[in-house]
């Protein structure tokens, strides 16, 4: 699990910054859950075996300790992310884009191959038909 989260913050496999965040978040809270799931399992197995001997061994005072801890760590990093994600909404909304009208996303734009560039040709139908078509023509 802590391989995979690794591996989601160096891949970054999805287009948008936000979607990889919130999948390393994501990953990070359900390690944070499985850790404390299994140290509360562990501690309660070998205090049922060996009476007393879990604080030596695993050094929580108790199960409850363990799930307290958890709990704190993960509302800490779900506090974080939350934060990341209205600072990151904010940036994202000052920034001007061209978006489609039914999805409101930026356009995805493909390239055949061999090809480099997009160009956005924008004129006023009125006077600008004839400088745009040179331009394209020049291109």
């Amino acid at each position: 699990c802590s391989c995979y989260t690794v591996g989601l913050a160096v891949a970054t496999p999805f287009k948008r910054i936000e979607d990889d965040v919130l999948a390393v978040a994501i990953n990070l809270v359900l390690l944070l859950m499985f850790l404390g799931a299994s140290w509360t399992t562990l501690f309660d197995a070998i205090e049922e075996s060996c009476e007393g001997k879990a604080e030596a061994i695993l050094g929580w005072g108790s199960s409850d300790v363990i799930v307290i801890s958890m709990s704190i760590l993960v509302g800490f990093a779900l506090a974080l992310f939350l934060i990341g994600a209205v600072l990151a909404a904010r940036r994202v909304a000052k920034i001007k884009t061209i978006r489609l009208k039914k999805t409101k996303q930026a356009p995805e734009l493909t390239l055949a191959k061999g090809l480099t560039w997009h160009l956005f040709n924008s004129h006023i139908w009125s006077t600008g038909q004839d400088a745009a078509a040179v331009i394209k023509k020049v291109l």
